[in-house]
């Protein structure tokens, strides 16, 4: 399995005109990311079969009810949440959605992703290398052996593991984190 960031990907980083984020007051390292490399065009990319993941044209600053910070939503992922940007930490977040609070608001959950959004797309173009190869070797271990099951076969998670340790150790740290969740076998 070969498991790298594909030059299609990197071509296909979309840098933002540097006038329509100026008014935002992002953090400076943020800044410079986003209008000099980009993000992926806004079309949904598959990362598990449940939930696409799709870039927003724009970013937005928001305030989310029960977090403190303030945060720059970057991305929808469908039933999975958002993904977003802490403003004062510059950290990527899965924002989830728990159950309704005794107000019937609906408490977020943040997970972490990420140290800095260039780790985070990074880390996007390497899931996206190895989870089709994934899928594709699961698909023939299933047509060999009907019981095949990655929960007995969780090495097959380890060359991905380590890529993304290679950008981010602290992303695959703790088994509640986004990508450490990723390269777990009830997500395919």
């Amino acid at each position: 399995m070969t498991i790298e960031i594909s030059k299609e990907y990197k071509a296909s980083l979309v840098p933002f005109p540097k006038e329509t984020l100026e008014a935002l007051d992002l953090p400076k390292e943020t800044f410079e990311f986003l209008t000099e490399v980009g993000l992926p065009p806004h079309a949904g990319y598959e990362i598990t079969p449940n939930a696409p993941l799709t870039f927003f044209d724009m970013p937005n600053i928001k305030k989310h009810a029960h977090l403190q910070n303030t945060f720059l939503d970057i991305a929808s992922m469908d039933m999975m949440g958002e993904l977003t940007i802490d403003m004062k930490t510059q950290e990527v977040y899965q924002i989830q959605k728990g159950r309704a609070d005794s107000w019937g608001n609906s408490v977020e959950i943040p997970v972490f992703a990420n140290d800095s959004i260039g780790q985070f797309i990074d880390c996007l173009g390497i899931w996206l290398s190895f989870h089709q190869q994934l899928r594709d070797e699961v698909d023939k271990n299933l047509a060999i052996n009907p019981k095949f099951s990655l929960f007995d076969r969780k090495e097959m998670y380890e060359p991905i593991l380590n890529k993304l340790k290679e950008i981010d150790p602290e992303s695959v740290k703790w088994r509640k984190y986004f990508w450490r969740r990723m390269c777990e076998p009830d997500i395919l």
